[in-house]
């Protein structure tokens, strides 16, 4: 029925926002691959079927992790590439933007997201080297953080729990 599928757009399109609000991970490409799943998510929560929920969160937590070792790696190779002289802006609330078409589009979006760090930092009068020690240990806390995230262990508890419920 429409009421379901409408449903299920909601759970779908709430999900992706939940996890990814700014646009910032997934590419077009990704959300699209997904799409199969927009009219499908409500019957198969139904059911007690993860999958779907579970293989988006698995490329997500792919994504993030890729990103977060490139961010840390662009900062180990040194603040000092960043030009200031350019005139450019970063676009903060990204809610209306489509997704990237192309990993380029995500690189260049971080790029100015660290760029936009730096310079934040380096209005409070840090230096330099404290500036980059500070990002790096940021983005490795971050790094950290999404590494401890097994979804692959809430699945198994998950699977348990509604085997247990059934």
């Amino acid at each position: 029925s429409i009421l379901n599928d409408q449903l299920s757009t909601r759970i779908y399109e709430t999900y992706l926002d939940d996890l990814d609000p700014s646009k910032s991970y997934f590419l077009k490409s990704d959300v699209e691959s997904f799409e199969k799943y927009r009219y499908r998510m409500d019957d198969a929560l139904r059911r007690g079927d993860l999958d779907p929920a579970f293989e988006i969160f698995n490329l997500y937590h792919q994504r993030v992790i890729d990103r977060f070792e490139r961010v840390i790696t662009t900062l180990e190779s040194g603040i000092d590439k960043f030009d200031f002289t350019i005139d450019e802006e970063l676009i903060i609330d990204r809610e209306k933007i489509d997704w990237a078409a192309r990993p380029q589009e995500l690189d260049e979006l971080w790029r100015k997201r660290l760029k936009d760090a730096v310079l934040n930092l380096k209005l409070t009068d840090k230096e330099p080297e404290k500036i980059q020690e500070l990002l790096v240990k940021r983005f490795k806390s971050r790094l950290a953080r999404a590494r401890q995230t097994n979804s692959e262990d809430v699945y198994q508890l998950d699977r348990k729990s509604t085997r247990l419920n059934s």
